[in-house]
């Protein structure tokens, strides 16, 4: 007792509760990049479940709104050329651009491999993203459904190979994505590292047996669990294409993840900050429906990060030297295992030479998740009529 009253005493009662504060903080931070993040690093799914099935067929169905000439003369040949022995590409679009449809059905014409269907609508009808692929679904030929997106480009020609090792062991599987911009700068790169960051938190949580969020552009699920679950939830709402409805249908024994480069799909991303946040805004919109301990999880990781710096500046401007000492010390041994960490998790997710200016986007990062989430996607759900 003589021992802590002298501590309180030289130190002040102040300065001992913001050390205490720190050392919490730390062991917050600790348990985000030790333990949880660890799973990632870990995880290998040979060592998962038993095989459903081998070398299972798969239908891959991406629908495409409009005009988009990116995915004609890029994204669907990419799509169409993957090493993989049985599968097909379902295309459904949505439009009315004859010369467009007549493109793809050249395309289609000329591959084995391509399906095609078309989705008009009128003006007073809008066609959500759900609709079309409950079009897809039926018009696929093989049992295993993978989804990918208009603008999103497997890295590799094997991405349906290792995607399909997730549904030998998994009725529900997801896939890493990483975004793409077309200029490297300080901006771009504090985008992809907050993509990168949200995506880690989520993948953390999924390959503990539990897929609550998957990339819009590289998730799947079976054909029959589709039917048994009367297909997708929140018919309403033109968000939601896939995380809402597989936390309602994924459990551990059906949970696939497959984490490897050669699995990743890239997602292009414009670089301005406006017309990023609203892309970012609008992925993530259907947050607010999502289970406590999954939307606050990496709200904690941004809360108790920003503490942490707070509490640790302000030991080193008020506090004694062996303090200020105590306190340099703490942040340093955080930010080694903040690299180390991140540099596994970077491995997995196809992103190499970030390590340099990640303590930039670790100072700044709570920030970027303030802004994004100080408003609304300005993209409204859409409903049918």
């Amino acid at each position: 007792m003589q021992f802590l009253s002298n501590i309180f005493d030289h130190y002040s009662w102040q300065g001992v509760t913001l050390l205490v504060i720190l050392f919490v903080l730390f062991l917050a931070q600790a348990y985000y990049y030790v333990v949880s993040y660890r799973r990632i690093h870990r995880f290998r799914l040979v060592h998962r479940n038993d095989k459903y099935c081998e070398n299972p067929y798969i239908s891959v169905i991406v629908a495409v709104r409009g005009e988009d000439e990116y995915f004609l003369s890029h994204q669907i040949h990419k799509l169409l050329s993957q090493k993989y022995d049985v599968y097909e590409i379902v295309v459904v679009y949505i439009g009315r651009d004859i010369d467009y449809y007549a493109e793809l059905q050249r395309i289609r014409d000329q591959r084995s491999n391509m399906k095609l269907t078309k989705m008009s609508g009128n003006g007073r009808i809008y066609i959500t993203t759900k609709q079309a692929y409950n079009v897809g679904i039926k018009s696929a030929q093989y049992d295993n459904l993978l989804f990918t997106t208009p603008g999103a480009i497997p890295a590799t020609d094997e991405w349906i190979t290792y995607m399909s090792y997730a549904f030998e062991r998994g009725t529900v599987v997801a896939g890493a994505v990483a975004p793409r911009f077309e200029e490297d700068r300080l901006r771009t790169y504090l985008m992809r590292m907050a993509e990168f960051h949200y995506s880690r938190g989520h993948m953390a949580m999924a390959v503990n047996d539990r897929i609550y969020v998957a990339p819009r552009s590289n998730f799947g699920f079976t054909r029959r669990l589709y039917e048994a679950t009367r297909g997708f939830n929140h018919l309403n709402m033109d968000i939601g294409e896939n995380d809402l409805y597989i936390q309602s249908i994924t459990s551990p024994k059906r949970s696939a993840v497959m984490l490897s480069p050669k699995s990743l799909i890239y997602e292009d991303r414009p670089s301005t900050w406006g017309e990023w946040l609203d892309i970012v805004r609008y992925n993530r919109s259907t947050a607010r429906y999502y289970p406590t301990e999954i939307s606050t999880f990496s709200r904690w990781e941004a809360g108790s990060r920003m503490l942490f710096f707070l509490v640790a500046i302000a030991i080193i401007v008020l506090l004694p030297l062996e303090l200020k000492i105590t306190a340099i010390a703490f942040v340093l041994i955080r930010y080694t295992m903040v690299l180390l960490s991140t540099r596994k998790s970077a491995d997995k997710f196809g992103e190499q030479g970030i390590l340099l200016r990640y303590w930039i986007y670790d100072l700044l990062g709570p920030i970027i998740d303030f802004i994004i989430d100080l408003k609304p996607s300005n993209n409204s759900p859409k409903a049918w009529i």
